[in-house]
């Protein structure tokens, strides 16, 4: 016979588990607002809690990616974090942000990697004239 779980065994895990999720958020939420602030230690943190999962992210979405890749592509994410910072307001999970950009980042940067194979990564507008040749 299967022994089932106490219904309030359960709720009371349910309840630590949305407790501590709601602790995350909030801590996250101080980080936050301090990075804002310019805290350079704060930013610091932010790096230290974030940078190994966006690099383990890139890497999952782009295993054929080298290492110094999968860096260039962090390096870049890190940047608009920085810049950007202020258009997150936390409807969602910060790291859910960070893992769109580190997508979007992965994707421009392989585009990059594709179109430099396919004629030196440079586009000509129409509307630049070709420079003639010397005869």
């Amino acid at each position: 016979m299967q022994r089932r779980a106490c219904p309030t065994r359960v709720n009371l895990f349910k309840r630590r588990a949305a407790a501590k999720v709601k602790a995350t958020m909030e801590a996250e939420a101080q980080l936050l607002a301090r990075c804002r602030r310019g805290d350079a230690d704060a930013w610091d943190e932010l790096f230290d809690r974030h940078y190994a999962a966006a690099g383990r992210f890139v890497f999952q979405l782009a295993s054929d990616f080298s290492r110094e890749d999968v860096e260039e592509v962090c390096q870049e994410v890190f940047l608009l974090v920085i810049r950007n910072l202020n258009s997150f307001h936390g409807e969602s999970q910060f790291q859910t942000w960070l893992f769109r950009i580190a997508a979007n980042k992965a994707r421009d940067f392989r585009e990059k990697q594709h179109a430099a194979k396919r004629g030196g990564g440079k586009h000509r507008s129409r509307s630049t004239p070709k420079t003639p040749k010397p005869d």
